[in-house]
Parts: structure tokens; sequence; C-alpha cells
């Protein structure tokens, strides 16, 4: 392989490199974003960063296929706020209690998860369904 090659293809490595590290930069969405547009987000994967707001546990209940039918603990409902809009947050819960730690009002989140829009009430607010949530620290 002549230097030259040697040079290009390590240039077109690391731009691909700086691409990927820019989307994963840049791969929080303001929440204004999917409020105002949810059919483009409808069903996709997002992450977006706010303030815990009304946080809401809700009661141990069964039914969910992930804990096999048995109870789910921790399940909780809250809006996130960032400095553009307001979303609702759905976590899943877990299949043991105390497992994980619930959220607080005011906690600083990070949340990842799939936008689910009500295509009976277009009007109404998408709910994000977190698959994760993590506390940012400041």
């Amino acid at each position: 392989m002549g230097m030259h090659s040697l040079i290009r293809s390590l240039l077109c490595l690391s731009l691909s490199i700086g691409l990927v590290s820019m989307a994963l930069a840049g791969d929080r969405l303001r929440i204004k974003n999917i409020v105002q547009h949810p059919a483009d987000y409808d069903a996709k994967v997002v992450t977006v960063e706010g303030r815990a707001k009304a946080v809401s546990t809700l009661p141990v209940h069964r039914g969910t296929r992930r804990c096999g039918g048995s109870a789910v603990y921790d399940s909780q409902l809250f809006a996130l706020h960032d400095r553009s809009g307001t979303i609702g947050i759905s976590t899943p819960g877990t299949c043991l209690p105390n497992v994980t730690k619930p959220v607080v009002e005011n906690e600083q989140l990070r949340v990842r998860g799939i936008v689910r829009v009500d295509r009976n009430n277009p009007k109404a607010v998408p709910v994000i369904d977190a698959e994760t949530v993590d506390r940012v620290k400041r």
C-alpha cells in the first residue's frame, strides 16, 4: 500500500469517526421537536434530557409479559421538562421490589426510549416509553 493511499484511508477513517462522535454528542433532542412533530418520531428511539416534574409511581400491578405475568414494581409516570418544552415519560418498572432507585421530583435525567403517539387522539402529547433513565450529574 503506497503512502498516499494509506493517508487517504486514514483520513476517511478519522472523518467517519468524527461524524459518529458528532452524532452521539448531538443525539439529544429538544423536547419541543418531538411535541411539535410527533408523527416524525412515532415508534422511534430518542434521547432527551431535562428535569422530572409531577412524578407519580404506579401501584404494584400484574400482567406484563416482561415479568411473566407476576408483579411489576416501581413503574413511574412523570413529565420531563427542558427549556424547549415538556413530554410525558413512562418507565417500565421492575420484576422485583427495590431494584431501581425511583425518580424523584426535580431530578435532572437523560431518558432514552421509544416515542408513542396516541393515534386515536392526535392532539394528545406524545409519551416516551423509557428504556433507560440516567441521572445527570451537574
